[in-house]
């Protein structure tokens, strides 16, 4: 890999400098347009490198992630790291593919909506206050849950919303799909992990329901529509600098707390 494109979000500005200087000492070329590059270098946290994974899908570029925010669990390095950065030159580093989800929304038989998901899908409350009912259709039964909402999360998602609603951690190779409901207003809260082949489908009843894409701006959802999740048929490709297992890279972005 010799060309690169950088993006950055403001705040992160002073960090893209130095990263900048240290692929220029290296030989390395910067280019502004994803045909012409080899890769994309995204400078921020997961949603700078959510964001950016978004735009290299397209063209079948992969992405490395600097972690310029908190955790950082898409990022490949610290800023504390950049001496990593040879590794480029020398072609000295590994393509991680991860697998996403697709999210579409339907009205009958037409498509109204759609997009790609790397961490998760969430259909959920929007704009209301009180509970709502979600009943997914897992393909050989349906889970009707009543709280905010349910998270359809990837592996690489699994550290993200689907963490924070109590759901578990799953390594990023193995491949699957985790439903796991929001403050759910009844006995069973636990996440279920399915196959990655498991096609869902969510029938929408009522308004107050909206779908969130990798928390994107979320699609408002009317009575009638139907919401389906699966596994995409791409992949995302991120690139790997440093040596490290699934539990040591956890515990540095938990503090030591596993």
């Amino acid at each position: 890999m010799k060309r690169f494109a950088l993006v950055w979000k403001p705040e992160a500005a002073q960090l893209a400098d130095e990263v900048r200087a240290r692929l220029e000492q290296l030989g390395l070329e910067m280019e502004a347009q994803m045909e012409a590059c080899d890769a994309l270098i995204a400078i921020g946290g997961d949603g700078t490198i959510l964001e950016a994974a978004r735009v290299a899908l397209p063209h079948g570029k992969p992405v490395l992630g600097i972690n310029a925010g908190r955790l950082g669990f898409l990022a490949g390095l610290e800023r504390r790291e950049l001496a990593q950065l040879q590794r480029l030159a020398a072609d000295d580093y590994e393509l991680e593919h991860r697998m996403l989800l697709r999210a579409e929304v339907w009205q009958g038989e037409r498509r109204v909506a759609e997009g790609l998901c790397l961490n998760d899908a969430v259909v959920a409350r929007h704009g209301v206050s009180h509970t709502v009912e979600v009943q997914v259709d897992c393909g050989d039964e349906v889970i009707a849950y009543r709280g905010d909402g349910v998270i359809f999360a990837t592996p690489t998602g699994s550290t993200a919303y689907n963490f924070a609603a109590g759901g578990p951690v799953v390594e990023a190779k193995i491949e699957s799909i985790l439903l796991t409901p929001v403050c759910n207003h009844r006995l069973f809260t636990r996440t279920i992990v399915f196959s990655e082949s498991t096609q869902f489908s969510v029938e929408i009843n009522s308004h107050g329901l909206a779908l969130n894409i990798d928390a994107q701006p979320p699609v408002a959802l009317e009575p009638g529509q139907r919401v389906t999740i699966c596994r995409a048929e791409c992949k995302a490709a991120f690139i790997r600098l440093k040596p490290g297992g699934f539990l040591q890279i956890l515990n540095e972005k938990m503090g030591g707390r596993i």
